[in-house]
């Protein structure tokens, strides 16, 4: 029995995986499950990719994995980002989202774009997952959100302490 329902995003991480996901097993899968395949959450951290999956299928959300990748993918017929980060900086990819095809706009979406890119630079200063954890933490001044799971470890608090200095310039920043 078919479920009208079910809709899948492939995860394409081959970083993690140590294998991708190719065109052709995602169109043999479209093939094979229709109307369930609809997308494909691409975390290989090459634009190459995002935009092979944009031009090989119509009626497929294309998502980019990382932040910096959002308006280049738009650009190519992507659909948006799934990130980390997006729960640090949803507004500047708000301003991206909105925005990116109007070139009366194109000066904001430029300035949101580097916005994004500090943030993501920021993310990745240590272990990308304990430091995204640590800048939720002291975003919502709550120290559970440090916490990792093995193998993971959560941020010294010198590395913190880096961490939440850097946030207090770039949310200063954000405000001007």
């Amino acid at each position: 029995m078919k479920s009208n329902a079910l809709r899948i995003v492939l995860y394409h991480i081959p970083p993690i995986a140590q294998i991708g996901i190719s065109i052709e097993l995602t169109a043999r899968l479209r093939e094979a499950f229709p109307g369930v395949i609809v997308g494909v959450k691409d975390s290989s951290g090459k634009i190459e990719s995002m935009e092979a999956f944009a031009k090989a299928f119509e009626n497929f959300s294309v998502l980019a994995g990382a932040d910096p990748f959002m308006l280049p993918l738009l650009r190519s017929g992507g659909a948006g980002c799934i990130t980390s980060s997006s729960n640090l900086i949803g507004k500047h990819l708000r301003v991206v989202f909105d925005n990116w095809f109007d070139p009366a706009q194109s000066e904001k979406v430029e300035a949101a774009q580097a916005r994004i890119n500090a943030w993501r630079d920021l993310s990745n200063a240590y272990v990308q997952l304990p430091t995204i954890k640590a800048m939720l933490a002291k975003r919502r001044n709550h120290s559970g959100w440090t916490r990792v799971r093995p193998p993971l470890l959560e941020l010294t608090e010198a590395e913190r302490d880096v961490v939440w200095g850097q946030m207090a310039k770039l949310e200063a920043e954000d405000r001007v």
